[in-house]
């Protein structure tokens, strides 16, 4: 089979999790199929990279009145195929940017998808077979593909953004063939209604997040919807990748702080993007204060041994409510300001004890997956993914794999720290074995060979749709 996917993030052009499971699921889908990625080049060909691209074709693109070039380039990673569509609006290294100027280039983008598959079919005389579209930034190249080549596209919401753009924007750039009145709201049509409507399959990363958005979106497109969890990159996340892998995790915890100007403690870590509307920092700040003003039970015990550090950016509010945090507590908490890559945060996830991830809602998250391959333990939010893929200590006791609290509730996120802090002190045994769980879990239940028969089964209409979760061995 020719698998083509349509993405706006494939590593090495990162901004969120999307990028990662976009990489990882095309590799393990090309171990047995033949594989294509298509994106926008962001600049990737003018900047500094180690892959090394060649130039496979030039055409045009019509939007409006003006007829813009589009040059593809090709490189092969793993077995996949890679092909970047660079002209001077696709080469903008903004991913995303500003929502004017990334609709220009998601329009642009989305008429050189189906003039692609021209050229790929005049010089091989091949086509992908299906298309599989990641996030509505891709839909409306899917439906043209659709539309002009007969080839069906699955569409697979890792997040929903409820994006619209106005039929007057689509009629100028000559999409108006796509406008559907079904998912017009007032002038605005709805792209990802669109997608779920028009698409042969509609997938999302987790069951909770599947049923947490059912009434409110999937529930319409009964019928042709399932979920397919991400996998984890678990070679890369191993203990043995780290600096100095020989040390205990209590010796690289102790140099660690150290570096950071902090005693010896018991450490708890963050990591990720600085928001409230997702990822529920200001609960996690709040929830942080509580437990210093010791404003939750026992948490006069852990108080003096409680360190915590903060690594990511984002929001400025936020940023400035951390800093001024650290400032509260320099004897417990630092705060970085920045996003120091994967390797760097491994050596965090190899210190740590315990890994905070305080999600108002989050579609799948891959935070708790890094965290327990590196046997990091997670204590977060039951919501989306993190739901599915953590077992909470309070139901399977010393099978779990972490701890689960309600979300938007800054003093059960409080007293769950001091809990587990409290069971390292006192039950060291049970701690560790739940950080060894949580690698095996892991290793078990997500990796992307196992996610990539999945989407196997979506691609051939063979997918049970509305998959029940029963058990995670019964789930595939």
């Amino acid at each position: 089979m020719i698998v083509g996917m349509a993405t706006f993030e494939h590593l090495p052009v990162r901004v969120g999790g999307l990028a990662e499971a976009v990489t990882s699921l095309a590799r393990s889908l090309s171990r047995e199929e033949e594989v294509m990625v298509f994106m926008p080049s962001h600049g990737l060909i003018h900047g500094e990279s180690d892959m090394e691209f060649k130039k496979y074709g030039d055409y045009e693109i019509i939007i409006g009145e003006d007829i813009h070039p589009v040059t593809v380039f090709e490189t092969e990673r793993e077995g996949v195929r890679l092909f970047l569509f660079s002209n001077q609006i696709l080469d903008s290294p903004q991913v995303y940017g500003p929502r004017k100027a990334f609709i220009k280039k998601m329009v642009h983008f989305t008429k050189a998808l189906p003039g692609f598959i021209n050229l790929l079919l005049k010089k091989e005389g091949k086509k992908p077979e299906v298309i599989h579209i990641n996030d509505w930034h891709c839909v409306l190249a899917g439906a043209l593909v659709k539309k002009y080549f007969k080839i069906p596209f699955i569409f697979t919401i890792h997040r929903l953004c409820r994006e619209r753009m106005s039929v007057k924007e689509l009629n100028e750039v000559n999409l108006g063939e796509l406008v559907d009145p079904r998912y017009l709201e007032g002038d605005f049509f709805n792209i990802e209604s669109f997608g779920a409507h028009y698409c042969d399959y509609l997938t999302t990363v987790s069951y909770t997040y599947l049923n947490e958005e059912w009434k409110t979106f999937f529930g319409t497109f009964d019928g042709k919807t399932t979920y397919v969890w991400n996998g984890m990159d678990y070679d890369f996340w191993d203990p043995q990748k780290l600096k100095e892998p020989e040390l205990t995790r209590r010796e690289r915890r102790a140099k660690l702080l150290k570096e950071h100007g902090l005693e010896e403690g018991i450490l708890f870590f963050n990591v990720g993007r600085l928001d409230a509307q997702q990822k529920g920092i200001d609960v996690l700040l709040h929830s942080l204060d509580l437990l210093m003003r010791e404003k939750v039970k026992k948490a006069g015990r852990i108080k003096d041994q409680f360190r915590f550090i903060l690594l990511g950016s984002g929001d400025k509010t936020l940023e400035e409510k951390a800093v001024e945090l650290e400032k509260s507590y320099q004897k417990n908490v630092r705060v970085l300001i920045d996003y120091l890559g994967r390797e760097i945060t491994r050596e965090y996830y190899g210190a740590a004890d315990f890994c905070l991830i305080p999600s108002n809602f989050e579609p799948f998250g891959l935070v708790q997956l890094e965290a327990m391959c590196m046997g990091c333990i997670p204590v977060g939010t039951r919501v989306g993914g993190i739901n599915d893929t953590v077992l909470s200590l309070e139901e399977f006791g010393e099978e779990a794999t972490g701890k689960l609290v309600p979300p938007q509730n800054p003093k059960a996120l409080a007293e769950a720290m001091v809990e587990m802090a409290l069971l390292q002190q006192e039950r060291e045994e049970i701690v560790e074995k739940i950080r060894r769980k949580g690698r095996a879990h892991v290793m078990e239940n997500f990796s992307w060979d196992r996610a990539a028969e999945r989407y196997k089964q979506v691609y051939q209409n063979k997918a049970t749709v509305k998959l029940p979760f029963v058990s995670y061995a019964e789930a595939y």
